[in-house]
């Protein structure tokens, strides 16, 4: 087993739309050969447990339900969601993002990780994700 991690970070304004990919942006911080960024996915590689854990900022366009879910290969992550009500639109909302993914035995195995919008089309004002394998 091998320590790694990845931190991405995206501050730069984007529109997502309803169960649109929430673009990670750069990396901001990253440690050895586990975890890397892939397009718009943060991939995963080799056997262990990956903790993951960031926040989603959305500034939706209407008043309701906000919700963004972490993805592992286009699966919903169990307990990888996180929810918030916008009283107004275009107010700002914080969600925390916390999980844990397991990979199987083989060293060469890999999954990409996502973040989906599934409520509340918006502009996403900040995006962070770490991910930490022990």
């Amino acid at each position: 087993m091998s320590r790694s991690l990845i931190q991405t970070v995206n501050q730069s304004p984007q529109s997502v739309a309803l169960n649109g990919i929430i673009a990670p942006g750069s990396v901001l911080r990253r440690y050895g050969c586990n975890c890397r960024l892939s397009g718009n996915a943060h991939e995963i590689i080799g056997e262990g447990y990956y903790k993951l854990t960031g926040s989603v900022t959305v500034e939706p366009e209407a008043i309701g339900e906000v919700t963004v879910v972490l993805f592992e290969d286009g699966v919903q992550i169990p307990g990888a969601i996180a929810s918030g009500y916008a009283s107004a639109a275009n107010i700002p909302v914080t969600l925390p993002l916390v999980s844990t993914v397991r990979m199987g035995c083989c060293c060469d195995t890999s999954s990409m990780i996502t973040a989906v919008l599934l409520a509340g089309p918006g502009s996403v004002t900040n995006y962070s994700l770490r991910i930490d394998k022990d």
